[in-house]
C-alpha cells in the first residue's frame, strides 16, 4: 500500500495573519487566506508581535497625522521621518487625512493582513 508521507514538526511554520500552524510550502493560509512570506519560519515557543489596531492608525492619523505619528505606529518609520520633515508644507496632513479614513474604512482582518505584510522602513500599507 502507498501512503503518504507524515507531514514532520521541522516542514511546519504558523500564519503570518493568524499564527495557525501549516506546512512550510503554503503560499497562503487556509484558515484566514493571508499570504505568507515563503522561507521564514517562526518557532513556535516565540512571541508574535502585537496585532496593530486599524481604530488606533486611523484615529492616530486624523489626529497626529501630519507629523507621521501613524506611520511610526504601523512600523513604515521612514515614512514617520518624512512626514515630520515635510509638516510645515501640510502636504503629510491632507495624506494623513486619506490615510486615515483609508484605515478606518478597511475591515479589521484585512487591516490585519496588510500590517502583517508590511516590511522596512518605506512599507506602505494601503
Amino acid at each position: 500500500m502507498d501512503q503518504a508521507p507524515e507531514t514532520t514538526i521541522s516542514q511546519m511554520t504558523y500564519c503570518h495573519g493568524c499564527s495557525k500552524p501549516l506546512h512550510i510550502t503554503a503560499v497562503a493560509c487556509p484558515q484566514c487566506g493571508s499570504p505568507q512570506r515563503q522561507g521564514r519560519a517562526s518557532p513556535p515557543n516565540t512571541q508574535l508581535p502585537p496585532e496593530k489596531s486599524k481604530v488606533t492608525a486611523g484615529i492616530l492619523a486624523l489626529l497626529l497625522g501630519g507629523i507621521g505619528i501613524h506611520k511610526f505606529y504601523t512600523g513604515a518609520w521612514g515614512w514617520g521621518i518624512v512626514y515630520i520633515v515635510l509638516c510645515l508644507t501640510y502636504i503629510p496632513a491632507l495624506v494623513a487625512l486619506v490615510e486615515g479614513i483609508r484605515y478606518l474604512t478597511l475591515k479589521q482582518p484585512e487591516f490585519a493582513q496588510k500590517a502583517a505584510r508590511m516590511d522596512g522602513p518605506f512599507a506602505f500599507l494601503w
